[in-house]
């Protein structure tokens, strides 16, 4: 055998490697929790909030950071956020004030297995949790009042949560059109669609939503990559509805003014 043709079997067996973890710790990969010990104790520089657990329809036990407008506001609705891949509520719920200011009452869970709560994350899991924290959201609020906003990997249960109700307005922050493809690009490999058990369907879902959709993207993202969130856009009600935020990576939109600026105008 010559040198070619070792190179090539190398080649081949390396692929078929890669191929194999991608099958097998894809998951691992997407999912990206920080567990919390149940007796901690969150802290925020924010008034108004308090701290409650849901239940799903499974029995797993869901931990949710509630925050009110200010009282000098009335409120106009509830957020229902719906975070990214990583970390867990400490981190994602000090967002709330680019919306309780705007007089908006705030709303986040953390999935199963992030956080405090219990479980393990997967693709109908989130579903359900979202689910769960909407049907919760019910009791307290017209349908009518409530926004669902999905950020990156939250994008995925917001879209799908569209389609099963009726809310106000769906707004996605730095989506993809499908977890595949975000998988392809980072790893600049082909990779067939047979392998992937995890999808998170924006392409799909938003061609089904109950209601209007928004969607923020950064030019300079580097996770999920603009040209990812465009893929989108010809599935809006309008193109003012695809906001481009120059220059703005996958994790700094909330630094750029023109991102409050265009959240103001949205929400109204």
């Amino acid at each position: 055998m010559n040198t070619v043709s070792h190179i090539l079997l190398w080649g081949v067996a390396l692929y078929g490697l890669f191929l194999l973890l991608v099958y097998l710790l894809q998951e691992r990969f997407i999912f990206q929790p920080f567990r919390l010990s149940e007796d901690h104790r969150f802290f925020f520089n924010a008034d108004g909030w308090e701290e409650l657990w849901l239940e799903t329809e499974e029995g797993i036990r869901l931990n949710a950071l509630f925050f009110q407008t200010p009282m000098r506001k009335k409120s106009k609705g509830v957020v229902l956020y719906l975070h990214g891949n990583q970390g867990n509520l400490q981190r994602w719920a000090r967002h709330q004030g680019a919306f309780t200011r705007l007089g908006f009452d705030f709303f986040a869970i953390d999935y199963r297995g992030y956080g405090k709560s219990e479980g393990r994350p997967s693709e109908p899991g989130l579903y359900s949790d979202g689910e769960t924290a909407y049907r919760w959201l019910l009791e307290h609020y017209k349908e009518e009042d409530i926004v669902l906003y999905g950020r990156s990997l939250g994008s995925g249960v917001a879209s799908w949560l569209g389609t099963q109700w009726r809310p106000r307005l769906v707004i996605l922050e730095t989506p993809f059109d499908n977890m595949p493809n975000v998988v392809r690009a980072i790893c600049r490999m082909p990779i067939p669609d047979a392998l992937f058990r995890l999808w998170f369907p924006n392409d799909r879902h938003l061609k089904q939503l109950n209601c209007p959709a928004i969607i923020f993207a950064g030019t300079r993202d580097r996770i999920v990559e603009y040209h990812l969130s465009q893929r989108l856009r010809y599935l809006l009600e309008s193109p003012e509805a695809f906001i481009t935020i120059d220059g703005a990576g996958h994790r700094n939109l909330d630094t750029f003014p023109n991102y409050h600026y265009q959240l103001e105008r949205v929400l109204g």
